[in-house]
Protein backbone atom coordinates (compact mmCIF):
# COMPACT_ATOMS: atom_id res chain seq x y z
CA UNK A 1 0.00 0.00 0.00
CA UNK A 2 2.79 2.63 0.88
CA UNK A 3 4.81 1.38 -1.88
CA UNK A 4 1.78 2.53 -4.14
CA UNK A 5 1.25 5.65 -2.71
CA UNK A 6 5.00 6.59 -2.78
CA UNK A 7 4.80 5.88 -6.77
CA UNK A 8 1.74 7.64 -6.83
CA UNK A 9 3.63 10.76 -4.61
CA UNK A 10 7.02 10.71 -7.24
CA UNK A 11 4.26 10.71 -10.18
CA UNK A 12 2.70 13.45 -8.39
CA UNK A 13 6.03 15.68 -7.89
CA UNK A 14 6.62 14.51 -11.81
CA UNK A 15 3.16 15.81 -13.09
CA UNK A 16 3.38 18.91 -10.95
CA UNK A 17 6.70 20.09 -12.34
CA UNK A 18 5.30 19.39 -15.64
CA UNK A 19 2.23 21.72 -15.11
CA UNK A 20 4.39 24.19 -13.45
CA UNK A 21 6.73 23.79 -16.72
CA UNK A 22 3.49 24.56 -19.47
CA UNK A 23 2.14 27.20 -17.17
CA UNK A 24 5.36 29.20 -17.63
CA UNK A 25 5.40 28.64 -21.34
CA UNK A 26 1.85 29.61 -21.51
CA UNK A 27 2.83 33.11 -19.68
CA UNK A 28 6.30 33.55 -21.85
CA UNK A 29 6.20 31.54 -24.64
CA UNK A 30 9.52 31.02 -26.11
CA UNK A 31 7.92 32.53 -29.87
CA UNK A 32 6.21 35.53 -28.40
CA UNK A 33 9.34 37.60 -28.90
CA UNK A 34 9.49 36.79 -32.45
CA UNK A 35 5.64 37.51 -32.90
CA UNK A 36 5.92 41.09 -31.17
CA UNK A 37 8.87 41.55 -34.03
CA UNK A 38 7.11 40.52 -36.68
CA UNK A 39 4.24 42.85 -35.59
CA UNK A 40 6.01 46.20 -34.92
CA UNK A 41 7.57 45.18 -38.44
CA UNK A 42 4.37 45.17 -40.39
CA UNK A 43 2.86 48.07 -38.57
CA UNK A 44 6.12 50.16 -39.18
CA UNK A 45 5.46 49.30 -43.04
CA UNK A 46 2.00 49.72 -42.89
CA UNK A 47 2.80 53.37 -41.40
CA UNK A 48 5.47 54.35 -44.32
CA UNK A 49 3.03 52.96 -46.72
CA UNK A 50 -0.02 55.35 -45.27
CA UNK A 51 2.48 58.09 -45.20
CA UNK A 52 3.63 57.52 -48.82
CA UNK A 53 0.49 57.09 -50.30
CA UNK A 54 -0.10 60.72 -48.37
CA UNK A 55 3.14 62.21 -49.37
CA UNK A 56 1.64 61.30 -53.43
CA UNK A 57 -2.14 62.36 -52.78
CA UNK A 58 -0.08 65.83 -51.66
CA UNK A 59 1.86 66.42 -53.87
CA UNK A 60 -0.63 65.24 -56.92
CA UNK A 61 -2.24 67.79 -55.43
CA UNK A 62 0.35 70.76 -55.48
CA UNK A 63 1.27 69.62 -59.25
CA UNK A 64 -2.59 70.14 -60.47
CA UNK A 65 -2.07 73.71 -59.03
CA UNK A 66 1.10 74.50 -60.88
CA UNK A 67 0.17 72.75 -63.92
CA UNK A 68 -2.89 75.84 -63.41
CA UNK A 69 -0.63 78.12 -62.46
CA UNK A 70 1.60 77.91 -65.87
CA UNK A 71 -1.69 77.83 -67.77
CA UNK A 72 -2.84 80.76 -66.10
CA UNK A 73 0.69 82.60 -66.84
CA UNK A 74 1.11 80.91 -70.73
CA UNK A 75 -2.70 82.79 -70.84
CA UNK A 76 -1.52 86.30 -69.45
CA UNK A 77 2.01 85.72 -71.85
CA UNK A 78 -0.36 85.36 -74.50
CA UNK A 79 -2.73 88.04 -73.96
CA UNK A 80 0.25 90.59 -73.53
CA UNK A 81 1.60 89.72 -76.42
CA UNK A 82 -1.39 90.18 -78.74
CA UNK A 83 -2.05 93.56 -77.04
CA UNK A 84 1.80 94.46 -77.86
CA UNK A 85 1.69 93.32 -81.25
CA UNK A 86 -2.12 94.70 -81.75
CA UNK A 87 -0.89 98.25 -82.75
CA UNK A 88 -2.90 99.76 -80.09
CA UNK A 89 -0.18 100.66 -77.60
CA UNK A 90 0.69 104.09 -78.68
CA UNK A 91 2.79 105.19 -75.75
CA UNK A 92 6.24 103.97 -74.82
CA UNK A 93 5.72 104.03 -71.19
CA UNK A 94 2.40 101.50 -71.47
CA UNK A 95 4.91 99.61 -73.88
CA UNK A 96 7.43 98.86 -70.84
CA UNK A 97 4.18 98.02 -68.70
CA UNK A 98 3.25 95.41 -70.70
CA UNK A 99 6.88 94.04 -71.66
CA UNK A 100 7.65 93.80 -67.65
CA UNK A 101 4.33 92.27 -67.19
CA UNK A 102 5.02 89.70 -69.86
CA UNK A 103 8.42 89.23 -68.34
CA UNK A 104 7.12 88.43 -64.81
CA UNK A 105 4.81 86.32 -66.58
CA UNK A 106 7.92 84.44 -68.28
CA UNK A 107 9.81 84.26 -64.60
CA UNK A 108 6.54 83.00 -62.78
CA UNK A 109 6.45 80.49 -65.77
CA UNK A 110 9.70 78.70 -65.00
CA UNK A 111 9.69 79.02 -61.17
CA UNK A 112 6.98 77.04 -61.13
CA UNK A 113 7.61 74.76 -64.09
CA UNK A 114 11.34 74.38 -62.42
CA UNK A 115 9.07 73.11 -59.49
CA UNK A 116 6.90 70.77 -61.08
CA UNK A 117 9.79 68.73 -62.74
CA UNK A 118 10.57 68.42 -58.83
CA UNK A 119 7.47 67.08 -58.14
CA UNK A 120 7.03 65.23 -61.10
CA UNK A 121 10.69 63.29 -60.33
CA UNK A 122 9.15 62.77 -56.37
CA UNK A 123 5.87 61.19 -58.02
CA UNK A 124 7.71 59.02 -60.00
CA UNK A 125 10.19 57.70 -57.87
CA UNK A 126 7.56 57.48 -54.72
CA UNK A 127 4.50 56.00 -57.81
CA UNK A 128 7.83 52.97 -58.97
CA UNK A 129 9.26 51.89 -55.58
CA UNK A 130 5.29 51.84 -54.20
CA UNK A 131 4.35 48.14 -55.70
CA UNK A 132 7.45 46.71 -54.33
CA UNK A 133 7.06 48.35 -50.84
CA UNK A 134 3.35 47.23 -50.88
CA UNK A 135 4.31 43.49 -51.68
CA UNK A 136 7.16 43.72 -49.09
CA UNK A 137 4.43 44.96 -46.46
CA UNK A 138 1.76 41.90 -47.36
CA UNK A 139 4.75 39.31 -46.96
CA UNK A 140 5.58 40.60 -43.60
CA UNK A 141 1.72 40.75 -42.81
CA UNK A 142 1.44 37.13 -44.10
CA UNK A 143 4.44 36.25 -41.86
CA UNK A 144 2.53 37.69 -38.91
CA UNK A 145 -0.60 36.18 -39.55
CA UNK A 146 1.27 32.63 -39.96
CA UNK A 147 3.57 32.79 -36.35
CA UNK A 148 0.10 34.22 -34.82
CA UNK A 149 -1.91 31.38 -35.70
CA UNK A 150 1.03 28.73 -34.63
CA UNK A 151 1.34 29.72 -31.36
CA UNK A 152 -2.27 30.27 -30.78
CA UNK A 153 -2.31 26.48 -32.13
CA UNK A 154 0.62 25.58 -29.44
CA UNK A 155 -1.24 27.68 -27.02
CA UNK A 156 -4.28 26.04 -27.25
CA UNK A 157 -2.23 22.08 -27.29
CA UNK A 158 -0.90 23.55 -24.10
CA UNK A 159 -4.11 24.60 -22.49
CA UNK A 160 -5.50 21.46 -23.62
CA UNK A 161 -2.56 19.70 -21.74
CA UNK A 162 -3.15 21.95 -18.55
CA UNK A 163 -6.64 20.88 -18.49
CA UNK A 164 -5.31 16.94 -18.62
CA UNK A 165 -2.71 17.25 -15.90
CA UNK A 166 -5.34 19.23 -13.47
CA UNK A 167 -7.52 16.42 -13.36
CA UNK A 168 -4.99 13.37 -13.22
CA UNK A 169 -3.30 15.58 -10.45
CA UNK A 170 -6.40 15.63 -8.27
CA UNK A 171 -6.74 11.74 -8.86
CA UNK A 172 -3.03 10.76 -8.03
CA UNK A 173 -3.63 13.06 -5.03
CA UNK A 174 -7.42 11.18 -4.21
CA UNK A 175 -4.96 8.14 -3.93
CA UNK A 176 -2.12 9.45 -1.50
CA UNK A 177 -2.95 9.35 2.19
CA UNK A 178 -4.10 13.14 3.84
CA UNK A 179 -0.36 12.05 5.87
CA UNK A 180 2.00 11.58 3.44
CA UNK A 181 0.16 14.81 1.45
CA UNK A 182 0.84 17.11 4.26
CA UNK A 183 4.42 15.74 4.60
CA UNK A 184 5.07 16.11 0.85
CA UNK A 185 3.92 19.67 0.47
CA UNK A 186 5.72 20.78 3.52
CA UNK A 187 9.02 19.65 2.56
CA UNK A 188 8.05 21.22 -0.67
CA UNK A 189 7.81 24.42 0.84
CA UNK A 190 11.48 24.72 1.10
CA UNK A 191 12.36 22.14 -1.41
CA UNK A 192 11.64 21.83 -5.18
CA UNK A 193 11.34 18.50 -5.26
CA UNK A 194 10.60 16.72 -1.85
CA UNK A 195 10.52 13.61 -3.00
CA UNK A 196 13.86 11.76 -4.38
CA UNK A 197 14.98 8.23 -5.90
CA UNK A 198 18.03 5.97 -4.26
CA UNK A 199 20.31 6.21 -7.65
CA UNK A 200 23.54 4.02 -7.27
CA UNK A 201 23.23 4.94 -3.39
CA UNK A 202 22.82 8.43 -3.45
CA UNK A 203 19.74 11.05 -2.93
CA UNK A 204 18.70 12.07 -6.20
CA UNK A 205 18.03 15.34 -4.57
CA UNK A 206 21.41 16.24 -2.75
CA UNK A 207 23.49 13.28 -4.41
CA UNK A 208 24.81 12.40 -0.67
CA UNK A 209 25.45 8.96 -0.39
CA UNK A 210 22.70 7.36 2.08
CA UNK A 211 23.60 4.38 4.39
CA UNK A 212 23.33 0.99 3.61
CA UNK A 213 20.25 0.80 6.51
CA UNK A 214 18.43 3.97 4.93
CA UNK A 215 18.32 2.19 1.75
CA UNK A 216 17.36 -1.05 3.07
CA UNK A 217 14.15 0.56 4.64
CA UNK A 218 13.14 2.53 2.22
CA UNK A 219 13.06 -0.95 -0.08
CA UNK A 220 11.04 -2.37 2.61
CA UNK A 221 8.74 0.47 2.25
CA UNK A 222 7.33 -0.62 5.80
CA UNK A 223 7.36 3.42 6.65
CA UNK A 224 8.26 6.65 5.14
CA UNK A 225 12.22 7.28 4.99
CA UNK A 226 13.65 10.73 4.46
CA UNK A 227 17.24 11.46 3.30
CA UNK A 228 19.23 12.33 6.63
CA UNK A 229 20.87 15.02 4.74
CA UNK A 230 18.52 16.66 2.75
CA UNK A 231 15.54 15.58 4.46
CA UNK A 232 13.46 14.68 1.24
CA UNK A 233 11.19 11.38 0.81
CA UNK A 234 13.10 8.69 -0.77
CA UNK A 235 11.64 6.39 -3.00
Amino acid sequence: MLQEELSNLYKLQEMQNRFELLKQRLKNHPESKDLYRLKKDADEMETRLQEKNKRIHILEKELHQMERIIDDSYSSIKQVDQRIYSGQVTTVKELKILEEKRKTAHLKVEEYEEKALMIMEELDYLKTSLPQEVELANQKKAQYKEKQLKIKQEIDKIKTELDLLQIQLQQLEASISPELLEKFYKIKRFKRNPVALISDGKCSGCMVEVSVMVALEAKQYKTIVCCENCGRILV
